[in-house]
Formats: C-alpha cells, sequence, structure tokens
C-alpha cells in the first residue's frame, strides 16, 4: 500500500499550525451557529493559530442563544488572565460544519479563530498566501 502525504518543505503540516509567516495575519469568513436553535450569524475573524480558543465577544453568543457551559481562565496576549465561559456551537468554514468550543469574549475584544477550531477542520493557516489550507490528519 502506497501511503502519499502533502508535504511542505519535507514537513507535514498539520491542524491548527501555520506556515509561511506570522500567526494572526490574515481574516477570514465564517458563520457561527446555535447547535440546538439554529440561531446563526455570519462573521469575519483573525486566525490566530497562537490562540486555542476561538474567541467571540458573548454579546453576539447570546444573541444567538449559545448556552454557556463552563468558566475557565485564560491567558490573554497582553500578559493578564481573566475568568471567561466557553460553550459549543456549531461552525460553517470552508464548505463544512463542524461543533467547536467558542470562548464568551468581552465587548471590545476582537473575533479570533483559534488552533481548535482549525483542527476541528483539518486546516492549516497559510499566512505567505492569507489562506486556510488542509492539513495532514494523523492518527
Amino acid at each position: 500500500m502506497t501511503q502519499k502525504h502533502r508535504m511542505t518543505d519535507d514537513w507535514i503540516i498539520l491542524p491548527g499550525t501555520t506556515i509561511g509567516g506570522e500567526v494572526g495575519t490574515f481574516r477570514v469568513d465564517f458563520t457561527i451557529r446555535n447547535r440546538v436553535t439554529g440561531e446563526e450569524r455570519s462573521l469575519n475573524g483573525l486566525v490566530d493559530t497562537g490562540a486555542s480558543y476561538t474567541i467571540i465577544p458573548a454579546g453576539i453568543l447570546d444573541e444567538l442563544g449559545i448556552e454557556r457551559d463552563e468558566t475557565e481562565l485564560f491567558s490573554l496576549a497582553d500578559g493578564s488572565v481573566q475568568e471567561l465561559d466557553i460553550g459549543w456551537a456549531d461552525m460553517d468554514l470552508e464548505g463544512r460544519t463542524r461543533p467547536v468550543y467558542v470562548v464568551f469574549g468581552t465587548s471590545d475584544e476582537k473575533i479570533l479563530l483559534g488552533a481548535m477550531a482549525l483542527e476541528a477542520f483539518a486546516l492549516a493557516a497559510d499566512a505567505k498566501n492569507h489562506r486556510l489550507i488542509r492539513a495532514e490528519l494523523t492518527i
């Protein structure tokens, strides 16, 4: 049996990683949806594989009726630590739908698409070409 790998410069591209530039350097469109009611909203977020979770202002998630399941401590980029709520939502990205954890951010926070969401979709960030690319799934 022949195995084929999608590789760049002899490296396997893993989901949730960034190639060709810095993290958080381009934006993508996606839809977030309440898994129960189907209420949805189209959003545009900064791809940030340096962030584990996807963060969306709490007002948007509350409007959609997305439930707050837990509270976790998060280290933010500015070095501060905050307790923030997380919950499950469906995300449409690149023509597919997956369940993802979302963080209920403050109203002034940017919308960030984090590494865990990219992993759920088997995508990596191609920062040089400002796009998402299919990644190699491993077991």
